[in-house]
């Protein structure tokens, strides 16, 4: 019988009783009578993370409460007294990247991060190593993090190598193509053939999961990788590339944050095909996956209305701009 492929009640009862102390036994005051921290209300990202680190800097070294009585894999966490998330090294605004007045980690992966670890009553440490996101699921597998945390998209592919979370927000896929090169190919109108057949170069980061979304997808095309997105758009507005391929939040981005991005480029939004961003844990780690989920259930409900793309971008980039899709 393979690894992992059944597991005894004991384990689950075990689960269920850590799950329930964890949520509903927890009398110290450390959430204040709160399920979950929230990320709505008027505080912005970098007071939110300084909250959650303020809070998260109180715990010690380890938990000595039952730790015995925990899951093997949550226990190794609670007994080290730290858990650790892996990021790629390249910042992935509005997830993660650094406030650029202050140079501190904040985003939503981070605010994220720090809930879990308050949670579990452990501190945060967040490992941003990785050069691709390929290499933050390596580091996964490999046993140097704990949970990979980096709007890594999850795919048929990883969850081979690893064990995912349910998603805690989902992109439209999107590409963002040059106006220019595409007038010359024909009008307009014809948009939703010309992406359905799409022959043109098509560029993409490096290591990531749009790789194989742009394989699968576009057959036809011509796929040019490069190591970074600044890389990717640079491309794009350089007439290098026809079209470039992410999700519809860096699609987004690209249009408010650039002024002739409206004028030269064309956002367009693929209903049929999505993008959904989750956790990872270690494929030897079916309880803290069940744990993650929990809490992700929680969050969720009280986070839903800021868990969007449009609302993302608003709070991160404080554009003041109308955020709808249309």
């Amino acid at each position: 019988m393979k690894k992992n492929q059944i597991y005894g009640g004991g384990a689950q009862f075990c689960f269920l009783i850590f799950t329930l102390f964890m949520f509903f036994s927890c009398k110290s005051g450390e959430t204040d009578g709160e399920l979950l921290p929230s990320v709505s209300g008027s505080s912005g990202p970098l007071e939110k993370v300084r909250q959650l680190a303020e809070e998260n800097r109180s715990f010690a070294d380890g938990r000595a409460d039952n730790i015995v009585s925990h899951p093997a894999e949550i226990r190794a966490i609670l007994e080290r007294g730290f858990v650790v998330f892996g990021m790629t090294a390249q910042d992935q605004k509005p997830f993660f990247y650094k406030d650029e007045q202050t140079g501190e980690l904040i985003g939503l992966d981070v605010e994220i991060g720090y809930a879990i670890a308050n949670r579990l009553g452990v501190r945060a440490v967040f490992n941003r190593d990785a050069a691709s996101f390929d290499e933050v699921v390596t580091k996964v597998v490999n046993g140097e993090v704990d949970i990979a945390l980096s709007k890594l998209s999850l795919t048929i592919r990883r969850a081979e190598l690893v064990r995912f979370t349910n998603p805690y927000i989902s992109f439209r896929q999107a590409m963002l193509i040059n106006r220019l090169e595409f007038a010359k190919i024909g009008p307009e109108e014809t948009l939703p053939a010309f992406i359905r057949n799409f022959k043109g170069t098509l560029g993409v980061i490096k290591n990531s999961s749009y790789v194989n979304y742009a394989l699968m997808n576009f057959p036809d095309a011509q796929i040019e990788s490069f190591d970074t997105w600044d890389e990717t758009v640079n491309a794009l507005f350089a007439g290098k590339t026809l079209a470039i391929y992410r999700d519809e939040g860096e699609v987004l981005i690209v249009n408010f944050t650039r002024k002739d991005a409206s004028i030269l480029m064309k956002p367009v939004f693929i209903n049929d095909k999505r993008d959904p961003i989750a956790m990872a844990v270690s494929s030897e780690a079916p309880l803290l996956q069940e744990w993650l989920n929990v809490f992700l259930d929680d969050y969720l409900l009280q986070n839903r209305r800021q868990l969007t793309p449009s609302r993302l971008i608003e709070r991160h980039f404080r554009t003041g701009a109308d955020t709808q899709v249309n």
